[in-house]
């Protein structure tokens, strides 16, 4: 691991001293899982120059720290493999493949170590299995939908089998565990989040895959995280009732459109949720300027604080989807504001 083998460092013979700026550079990032250090080989000044603003300009959107290295190259401390993967392919045109080199913070310690010693930069680690950014796509159209989905439900009273109502979404900390390095990076999470996505309401369409997605059954009502702009024809949708898209919250910035989404999923039969409330959202903004849909609700002890609890009482409790509930204290919060839908149970 990165953090043993930064400890009390032992210079190689014949290495130039120790840069201490990157060597506490590299403590604080230490083993720091989807994070990398990205360095560019000594260049002539002018290309040099242009390097250092390009890795600048990166480290604004991938994080981390611009540190000159100990054998006049250039490095990106700390950044998101991501980003920083991206941000390579735009240095290679100015000093060539063979001028970059990423080592992973947490798997290339004592790699990193000894560079960081004045030695030459050895070759990383393997990297954990994973795509390329530029073999993401295929990678991810690979995957096997069933596997890669959630399925978390909100159980019927009395205990009969079908749930009230099914969550089917992306599982995210699998599917970044596919990514390898680039399930670190935020972004292109999101990205392979929103294909699956849209894999998902694909295999909903074949009968094989519905019912491996659906179980026995089926739900009463079925939670998607649909597009906004889901094509839709009056009349030829779902049973009402039956079908929700869920958005995220952010949709709500623009109330024009979310109410023309609104509408035309409506009129095909379609529910709206909104998702991504949360204790510290609901201290920033007034739930009650969100349209009259259904609202997901992120479950944490926070919620029972007395503000909370206040802003809480002013919107109907049917309207409320409790997520994450998967304790005690969650159903007991549930039970004394009223609210019955609550998801927690993956199936």
């Amino acid at each position: 691991m990165i953090g043993k083998a930064l400890r009390d460092p032992a210079p190689p013979p014949g290495a130039a001293p120790a840069d201490d700026r990157l060597l506490q550079a590299l403590r604080r990032m230490q083993g720091a899982p989807g994070r990398v250090v990205l360095r560019v080989e000594e260049a002539a000044p002018h290309r040099r120059k242009v390097a250092r603003a390009l890795l600048q300009e990166g480290a604004l959107a991938a994080g981390g720290q611009v540190l000159d290295g100990p054998r006049g190259d250039l490095l990106l401390v700390g950044a998101e493999a991501g980003r920083a993967e991206r941000l390579r392919r735009l240095l290679e045109r100015l000093v060539g493949p063979a001028g970059t080199l990423t080592w992973s913070l947490e798997h290339d310690g004592a790699a990193l170590r000894d560079y960081a010693e004045g030695a030459p930069a050895a070759a990383p680690c393997q990297a954990p299995a994973g795509p390329s950014l530029a073999s993401l796509d295929g990678h991810l159209a690979g995957l096997d939908v069933t596997a890669f989905t959630r399925r978390t439900q909100g159980p019927n009273p009395g205990g009969r089998p079908a749930p009230r109502f099914l969550r089917l979404e992306p599982d995210r900390a699998r599917l970044a565990g596919a990514m390898g390095l680039l399930g670190g990076d935020a972004d292109l999470l999101d990205h392979a989040a929103r294909h699956f996505a849209a894999r998902l309401l694909a295999a909903l369409a074949r009968p094989e895959q519905a019912r491996a997605l659906l179980g026995a059954g089926g739900p009463a009502r079925l939670h998607l995280p649909l597009p906004a702009d889901l094509p839709t024809r009056p009349g030829a949708g779902a049973a009402p009732g039956t079908l929700v898209a869920t958005l995220p919250l952010a949709a709500a910035a623009d109330p024009a459109a979310l109410e023309a989404s609104r509408a035309r999923l409506e009129a095909a039969g379609i529910g709206l949720e909104l998702d991504g409330l949360d204790a510290e959202s609901l201290a920033l903004l007034d739930p009650r300027i969100l349209p009259p849909v259904l609202l997901r609700l992120r479950w944490s002890a926070a919620l029972a604080a007395p503000d909370a609890r206040a802003t809480l009482a002013a919107l109907d409790p049917a309207r409320i989807v409790l997520a994450g509930a998967e304790d005690a204290a969650a159903h007991r919060f549930a039970a004394a504001v009223g609210i019955v839908q609550v998801e927690g149970v993956a199936a």
